[in-house]
C-alpha cells in the first residue's frame, strides 16, 4: 500500500512473519489460516506499530518490533472472526466470513488460536510491559464488545456510544502506537504523544466506519447499506438524528422492528444533518491527532503518520 511506502520493507517482513506464525501441519488449521490471510485487510494496526517504532533506538527490522507488529494483526484478525460469529455475519470484506466458509465452532477456535499465537509472540519479546499492554487491550476491547452486545436493539446515549468505541477501537489503535514506541525504547514523552495520536485516529476511524455503513458503495465496502442497523446496532448517526425534534419522531417510526425501512432511515440521517454532524466529529478527532504529532520530532516518519490520519478521513472502505 503506497500509504505505507516508508515502511514497505518492514510491512513485507510482517507479512512473511504472519505466514510463518500461522503455518500449521494440521490441514484444517492450515486451511483456516490461509483463508484468514487471504481475507485480511489494510494492515493498519501493524503499520502503526512499525511507524511508532521509528522513534526509538531499535533497528527498523528488529525481530522484537516485527513480532509485536505481527501479533497486533493477529489480535485484530481474531476479533473480526469472533465479531462475525456474534453478528451472524455472512460476509467479511466481500468474502464469506470464516463462520460461513467453515462453521461457527471452527471460527470460535480459529479466533482462540489467533489470540494464543499472538501472545506467544508478545511473550517472546521477554518484555513484561509489552505483554501487560497487550493483555490490557484485549480486556478493554472485550468489555467494549460486551457493552455493544448488551446494547443490541437498544438506543444508547451519545456518551455511551463514545465510551463503547473508545474501548473497541480508540484504545486498540492507541495501544498499537504505544507498543511500537515501547518496543523501540522511545522516550516516555514520545510514547505519550503517539498514544494520543493513536487514540484520536481510532475514534475517527470508528465514526467514519459507522458513516460508511450508510454512505459507501456496498460493492466497495463488502456489506449492505445499514447492516449495523439490521443487526440491532445503533451508531452515532442514528443516535444524533433521534435527538432532532423535527426528524426524530419520524425516524423512530422507521426504526420500529416490524416497520424497519433502511432506505428511509438513510434519507432521514442525511436530511437531519446527522451525517454532517458525524463527519465533523470525525474531523475534530483527526485534527486532535495531527496536533498530538507536534509532540514528536519532524521528519518523514511524522509525515507518514499525518498521511495515515488524512487517509482515514477520506477512505471509502
Amino acid at each position: 500500500m503506497a500509504l505505507f511506502s516508508l515502511i514497505a520493507d518492514e510491512m513485507s517482513a510482517v507479512n512473511d512473519r504472519l505466514r510463518e506464525a500461522l503455518e500449521q501441519h494440521n490441514p484444517v488449521v492450515r486451511s483456516v489460516s490461509e483463508y484468514l490471510q487471504e481475507a485480511s485487510g489494510k494492515r493498519l494496526r501493524p503499520a502503526l506499530v512499525l511507524l511508532a517504532g521509528q522513534f526509538g533506538d531499535a533497528h527498523r527490522l528488529s525481530p522484537q518490533l516485527l513480532d509485536v507488529a505481527t501479533a497486533v494483526e493477529m489480535i485484530h484478525m481474531a476479533t473480526l472472526v469472533h465479531d462475525d460469529i456474534i453478528d451472524d455475519a455472512d460476509l467479511r470484506r466481500g468474502l464469506p466470513a470464516v463462520r460461513s466458509r467453515f462453521s461457527n465452532p471452527v471460527a470460535v477456535l480459529a479466533g482462540d488460536f489467533l489470540f494464543a499465537r499472538a501472545f506467544q509472540l508478545f511473550s517472546g519479546t521477554e518484555r513484561p510491559e509489552i505483554v501487560s499492554m497487550a493483555a490490557e487491550v484485549v480486556y478493554v476491547m472485550s468489555t467494549g464488545e460486551i457493552s455493544q452486545h448488551l446494547d443490541q436493539g437498544r438506543i444508547a446515549s451519545e456518551e455511551a456510544y463514545w465510551r463503547r468505541i473508545e474501548a473497541k477501537t480508540g484504545y486498540f489503535l492507541e495501544t498499537c502506537c504505544r507498543l511500537g514506541a515501547t518496543a523501540s525504547h522511545a522516550e516516555n514523552r514520545i510514547q505519550d504523544a503517539l498514544g494520543r495520536y493513536g487514540h484520536h485516529i481510532g475514534l475517527a476511524y470508528q465514526v467514519i466506519d459507522d458513516l460508511l455503513d450508510w454512505l459507501a458503495d456496498p460493492a466497495t465496502l463488502g456489506k449492505a447499506v445499514g447492516e449495523d442497523l439490521v443487526a440491532g446496532i445503533y451508531t452515532l448517526p442514528i443516535i444524533h438524528a433521534l435527538e432532532n425534534p423535527e426528524y426524530g419522531p419520524q425516524l423512530r417510526e422507521y426504526l420500529e422492528p416490524g416497520n424497519l425501512a433502511v432506505e428511509s432511515v438513510r434519507e432521514q440521517l442525511i436530511a437531519s444533518g446527522a451525517i454532517d454532524y458525524c463527519r465533523q466529529r470525525a474531523d475534530d478527532h483527526l485534527a486532535a491527532a495531527r496536533q498530538a504529532l507536534e509532540g514528536i520530532p519532524e521528519g518523514p516518519e511524522r509525515e507518514a503518520l499525518a498521511n495515515v490520519a488524512e487517509f482515514i478521513g477520506v477512505r471509502d472502505h
